[in-house]
């Protein structure tokens, strides 16, 4: 008897099978393994108060952000035409901080550079951040909400690589680790030079302190250079002493008080002495007042601080470092402002008028510049407002035009900061301060 065969392709065995079994799981893993998952090389350089930081990215995971279906390959030409958007996606996706304030993204320079299945785009953020750079951490979230799998590898160093500035390393971002801190050994000279250039800066840029001393300026100077001199001194002396010791008090934690309230009762106070101005052209005791709301501006100056951070090493000379950099911002507005005020009241010739506000001009012009503080208010100041005030002055009088025009001008522009801050909203787009 002859035993049946087994013909291959009608009966197969368990061997054959297994064999098929194991061509569908290859078949089905195919396009799974023909998908890599994205990556990003980057350089991170940290410069003093500044992260330069340069993302590698390739075109295949360009799609989302510059806005392009995935229907075909993104060109050159489309990722030029969304450089805002990518630079957008960019930096709301990688996010820095120093000492817990932030530090805001600016895209820079597009570059590309050719590779095998496409091309890179080669884009360069720059972070600025509040003071040097003692403590940063990079948080990075780019692609993962698209990529699970996504890897970002990035090259870290202080100063330019191979400089042997400080920390150089590497990291790898991934979905379960995303974030990478940065350290930078700085000395005690960095800390009290950096909160001394800082408290310059917040009273060259604090519109509000800045007319609060005007306002205290206008009446001093009235009495004379001399004389005008003295009194600014006793009140100046009064608010440092006074906003030393909240500031100290509260960045230290001693006492706090929230913005909501600070910020309102900063702008109450500059109303007062507008209309004290009106209301008493020769306020006796003047050094009390400012005394009391020193107080105030005291916590106004810790909230700043908060705002910037405050280094775990040397605090409290960073502290001092700041209070003397907001004495020196505050006596330099009063050597540029208090000579042009005390000649317009004595009914100074034009030819001392015109070189003391060219004096304070130029002055003004070259710290502010130094410090990187924007030229466009103080041109428009100086150059506009100035000028008109000198005419009008030496037409219809001190009193008339500075004390009570200038007051009034104050007192309206400090009630329209009161109602900003209390309804926490912006009125003219922001552009009272």
């Amino acid at each position: 008897m002859h035993r049946p065969v087994s013909l291959p392709g009608r009966r197969p065995g368990a061997a054959g099978l297994k064999r098929c079994l194991l061509l569908l799981v290859l078949l089905g893993a195919a396009p799974a393994a023909g998908h890599q998952s994205s990556v990003v090389y980057s350089d991170i350089v940290v410069r003093d108060q500044e992260v330069d930081y340069t993302f590698q990215l390739s075109s295949r995971d360009l799609y989302e952000s510059v806005g392009v279906a995935r229907d075909r390959p993104v060109t050159r030409a489309e990722v030029e035409q969304g450089r805002e958007r990518l630079g957008r996606y960019l930096i709301d996706h990688v996010h820095i901080t120093s000492a817990g304030a932030d530090c805001p993204g600016e895209p820079g320079a597009l570059e590309f550079r050719d590779k095998t299945d496409g091309f890179f785009a080669v884009v360069h953020v720059t972070y600025r951040c509040p003071r040097r750079i003692a403590e940063a951490v990079v948080r990075y979230d780019l692609f993962f909400e698209l990529d699970p799998r996504h890897q970002g590898i990035a090259r870290l160093s202080f100063g330019d690589p191979g400089e042997g500035e400080g920390d150089e390393r590497e990291t790898v971002f991934r979905a379960d680790a995303r974030t990478v801190t940065l350290r930078h050994n700085l000395t005690l000279l960095d800390h009290v030079r950096d909160y001394l250039v800082l408290g310059v800066e917040h009273i060259f840029t604090g519109y509000d302190h800045l007319s609060f001393l005007f306002g205290l300026l206008v009446i001093a100077a009235a009495g004379g250079l001399r004389r005008g001199a003295r009194q600014v001194l006793q009140v100046v002396t009064a608010f440092t002493v006074a906003h030393s010791l909240t500031l100290i008090a509260s960045a230290l934690g001693w006492v706090a008080l929230r913005p909501r309230l600070v910020e309102p009762a900063i702008a109450l106070s500059i109303a007062y002495v507008g209309v004290e101005n009106l209301v008493r052209p020769a306020p006796r005791h003047r050094w009390l007042l400012t005394f009391g709301f020193g107080l105030v501006h005291g916590f106004g100056f810790a909230s700043v601080l908060r705002e910037i951070g405050l280094p775990s090493e040397g605090l409290v000379w960073s502290l001092l470092s700041f209070n003397v950099g907001v004495e020196l911002g505050q006596l330099t507005v009063v050597v540029a402002v208090l000579p042009l005020l005390a000649l317009l009241a004595s009914q100074g010739t034009a030819q001392q008028v015109g070189l003391a506000l060219a004096g304070g001009t130029f002055g003004m012009f070259f710290l502010l510049g130094r410090f990187g503080v924007s030229m466009l208010p103080l041109g428009v100041l100086c150059f506009g407002a100035a000028p008109l005030l000198v005419l009008a002055t030496r037409r219809y009088g001190y009193d008339r035009v500075v004390r009570v025009g200038c007051s009034a001008l104050l007192t309206v522009l400090a009630s329209l900061w009161f109602i900003e801050r209390v309804l926490d909203r912006s009125f003219f787009g922001g552009h009272l301060g």
